[in-house]
């Protein structure tokens, strides 16, 4: 889910020149949606380590 950072930015979020800041979106929208996610999601995350 990561990307390679481009472009001339302050640095902010980055790891090696890969950007974080998406991915912690995206774990933050699916905790925020649980209860409309469908059930085989929930599983397949929860098996992954996903913390709810």
């Amino acid at each position: 889910m990561a990307e390679t950072a481009a472009g001339s930015g302050d640095g902010a979020g980055e790891v090696g020149g890969v950007v974080e800041g998406r991915l912690g979106k995206w774990v933050n929208n699916q905790r925020t949606r649980r209860s409309s996610l469908g059930e085989e999601r929930v599983r397949l995350l929860t098996e992954l380590g996903m913390r709810w």
